[in-house]
């Protein structure tokens, strides 16, 4: 007769037999083949063909070596520069409406994991410093639509190389026919992970940050992690300085180096408001250079005209700066007068808003006499001092607010401004006279919407910044000649379709065609800088965001195209690509600040849910 099994043998197959029982009714349970949630849907997951074979990699600075490796014979290795993140993208046929799980084990600083184009919400994971091989993982669940991902993995900015090896994406719940969720992407990839990192990376000061994968956490609505390298690179940014009007340089505020020094200061109060004590690489609190920004800034003659045209790109991000300040912990180390000057200029900021934007205004000038203004010109414009009036309504209150508006006097705001040594602001309004009193004085009314309907404002600048159906290319006629505007890559936007593409990727100038990811990006930066200041002081909610979802598509879908390169058409635009590797390098979204609007996006606003 066979020898008897010991007990402790026995109890082992009972075990493993238990174990595939379990296994079969998990798969049974969640509509999967019993086999189904083990099969690595990637190719060559663990690079052992000895190439890239099914890799697609930022040109030449992807290989496959031999050391170091975790399993197996060969590794990924990706060079990521000043310049590149050395991304690595697999685009993978999937299931629709299927839990997906990813995951691998990656070497190096900053190494990110995840996917993008899942028709839900794109997931992600990353480490900040791995000396050894190190798991990442996340899940996600395809939409309704989706029939394949693009499976990513990617270092940072200057950071130096990273390893990746034994990737793995398998299915772990099957198709739900029944499932009538309506989904809206969020921006790809935006990574996430289950706990809030002390601090997430993004490039380096000296590099052009990339909408490719931002750490968020997956709590709901801002609380994700900002990046410590775009912290950094805030920290270390020069102290703000705006230069006075004048007839050669009407609009200073439009220069991209001041658009981006503004992008810094609002990016460092919202920190500081949001994620106190912060502190950069070197030691340097966020706070501190927060102040010496803001001390810098209402010094005298280096603020804000005041104008309320154009320049609302740089004014907006200031107004919301200092409005944070003054909710943030900043506020009680400023001294009374420095108090004071930040709400002079804040006030005098809303005066040209209301001046330039009120329902019952229309004027050809803003504050400062220097023409080329209409209210009803495309979103970039409008979108600025709008979201200059919000944040004044919010540092302010509305009812005091309308108080405010009623009692003003343009020789009394001249006078104080003046006195304060914001001259800048108080040359304008002594150009303007008295001719700015009964069109400030008037309550605050933007396309019906009175300065109590915060939340109506905001969807108002969304739905009119994005109402376009999402295409990749457009075609028309710009400075004479037939033109197509497309991704530069001739690839297709994830979004293609849905409703909410930006208004300027289809609209007209002067020159006739304007199709242009600039001029998207810049309407773009303030609607997203007034949702980012509402969603700190607790005005924004999703519940009463009716446009939310055509924000959300053409924030996805911009991200993308800066991240593919968009070969943009224009008045001053001619076949000029646009993207977030530095492109146009003097005036482009990068110069402009969009590594930190990106990072505080990500960090703020695509945990909110909606």
């Amino acid at each position: 007769m066979p020898p008897a099994t010991s007990a402790p043998r026995r109890a082992a197959a009972l075990v493993a037999a238990a174990g595939a029982t379990c296994a079969l009714l998990a798969a049974a349970l969640s509509g999967l083949p019993a086999s189904a949630a083990s099969v690595d849907l990637l190719t060559n997951p663990g690079f052992e063909t000895g190439d890239l074979t099914g890799w697609s990699c930022d040109s030449g600075l992807g290989s496959v070596v031999t050391a170091p490796v975790h399993s197996g014979t060969y590794a990924l290795t990706g060079a990521a520069s000043a310049s590149s993140t050395a991304q690595c993208t697999q685009t993978v046929t999937v299931t629709p409406n299927t839990g997906y799980s990813l995951t691998g084990f990656v070497e190096g600083s900053y190494v990110y994991l995840g996917v993008t184009g899942s028709g839900t919400k794109d997931t992600s994971t990353w480490t900040p410093a791995a000396s050894s091989w190190s798991p990442l993982s996340t899940t996600f669940t395809t939409g309704p639509a989706t029939t394949s991902v693009q499976v990513w993995v990617h270092g940072w900015y200057a950071q130096g190389s990273y390893h990746a090896d034994d990737l793995s994406l398998t299915a772990t719940s099957g198709p739900s026919p029944s499932s009538s969720v309506t989904v809206s992407p969020s921006p790809s990839p935006t990574p996430t992970t289950s706990a809030s990192p002390s601090a997430s990376p993004s490039a380096s000061p000296s590099s052009s940050a990339s909408p490719s994968p931002t750490p968020t956490t997956t709590a709901t609505g801002g609380s994700g992690a900002f990046q410590q390298p775009r912290i950094d690179a805030a920290v270390a940014e020069p102290l703000i300085a705006f230069a006075a009007p004048s007839s050669s340089v009407p609009r200073p505020g439009t220069n991209p180096t001041v658009i981006g020094e503004a992008a810094a200061l609002q990016y460092l109060a919202l920190v500081d408001k949001q994620a106190p004590g912060t502190k950069a690489t070197n030691g340097t609190t966020v706070d501190s250079a927060l102040l010496a920004q803001v001390r810098n800034l209402v010094s005298g003659g280096k603020e804000p005209d005041a104008d309320g045209g154009l320049e609302g790109w740089s004014h907006a991000l200031v107004a919301q700066a200092l409005l944070l300040v003054k909710n943030g912990p900043a506020w009680t180390e400023l001294t009374a007068a420095e108090q004071d000057k930040v709400t002079l200029l804040e006030a005098a900021m809303g005066y040209a808003g209301n001046y330039a934007y009120n329902d019952a205004s229309n004027f050809s000038s803003g504050i400062c006499g220097y023409g080329n203004f209409a209210k009803t010109n495309n979103p970039n414009y409008e979108d600025g001092y709008v979201s200059v009036e919000v944040a004044a309504v919010q540092y302010f209150g509305a009812d005091t607010w309308t108080r405010m508006l009623a009692a003003f006097a343009d020789t009394t705001e001249t006078s104080q401004l003046d006195a304060a040594g914001l001259t800048n602001a108080g040359t304008c309004y002594a150009a303007v006279g008295a001719a700015a009193d009964a069109a400030v004085q008037r309550p605050f009314v933007w396309k019906g919407h009175p300065a109590t309907d915060l939340m109506g404002i905001w969807n108002q600048e969304a739905a009119d910044t994005f109402d376009q159906t999402a295409t990749s290319t457009v075609t028309g006629t710009s400075n004479g000649a037939a033109v197509t505007a497309h991704i530069a890559d001739n690839s297709t936007s994830p979004e293609q379709g849905r409703l909410g593409m930006g208004h300027e990727f289809d609209s007209t100038d002067s020159g006739g065609l304007r199709s242009s990811a600039l001029y998207v990006f810049e309407g773009w930066m303030n609607v997203t800088g007034t949702r980012l200041a509402m969603t700190a002081l607790g005005d924004f909610a999703c519940s009463g965001a009716t446009a939310a979802g055509q924000y959300q598509v053409g924030t996805e879908d911009l991200i993308y195209k800066l991240h593919h390169g968009y070969v943009s058409y224009a008045a001053s635009q001619s076949g000029v690509v646009v993207d977030d590797a530095g492109d146009p390098s003097s005036d482009g979204p990068n110069a402009k600040g969009y590594p930190w609007d990106l990072d505080a996006y990500n960090a703020q606003i695509n945990t909110q849910g909606c």
